[in-house]
């Protein structure tokens, strides 16, 4: 028995799931009370706060803090996954303008409904959505209520690939956001890159 408690701020990073990275820690403390903040996909990157021991009781005041991510939206195809990962399945010849994107990211703040992607570990009748994709399983996915506290275009020298930073809150799909966005400008897109640089 150890007496390990407090935080790491770990950098988890891509091609590793927030899990794993639980897993290897979990074997580096000799500890089986630990816990992470916010789950990052296993394409994305960034800050991955771990709580050990009594500390796993605060996870959920982490969890309603507001975070940041930095992530690269692909212009002019749509996956199945809203991520580079999936098929293609819906393709757009139109590339929106920075303009446009700039309006569009002003217009989209504050709270907004947001369906959350088919790949993702939302349990639809107690089976997670991915699997269920995985299976070629025809469903929908219940929209919900997400806070968007501010974004902006922070790169934008690429033809088909913009960088935008964004501050949001608790049960946030940054992919499902690449995605709406894209249909919102008359295109299609997919998250291509993605980073979370702040929690709290």
């Amino acid at each position: 028995m150890n007496n390990y408690q407090g935080w790491l701020n770990v950098y988890k990073p891509i091609n590793i799931t927030s899990f794993g990275v639980l897993k290897k820690i979990k074997k580096k403390f000799c500890t089986n009370k630990i816990g992470h903040a916010g789950t990052l996909d296993p394409l994305a990157e960034g800050i991955l706060p771990i709580a050990i021991g009594k500390t796993t009781k605060l996870i959920q005041f982490i969890n309603n803090q507001i975070k940041e991510y930095e992530f690269e939206i692909k212009w002019g195809e749509q996956t199945s996954t809203d991520d580079q990962q999936g098929e293609v399945i819906d393709r757009s010849s139109n590339i929106p303008s920075y303009k446009d994107i700039s309006f569009k990211l002003k217009e989209l703040t504050g709270t907004i409904l947001q369906a959350p992607p088919k790949a993702s570990a939302i349990k639809i009748n107690g089976v997670r959505a991915y699997k269920l994709l995985r299976s070629n399983k025809e469903f929908e996915v219940k929209k919900k209520y997400v806070h968007i506290y501010g974004s902006d275009i922070i790169d934008s020298t690429k033809n088909d690939l913009t960088k935008i930073k964004i501050r949001c809150g608790k049960g946030f799909y940054v992919r499902s956001f690449a995605r709406d966005l894209a249909d919102n400008l008359d295109s299609k897109g997919h998250v291509f890159s993605l980073k979370r640089t702040k929690v709290g």
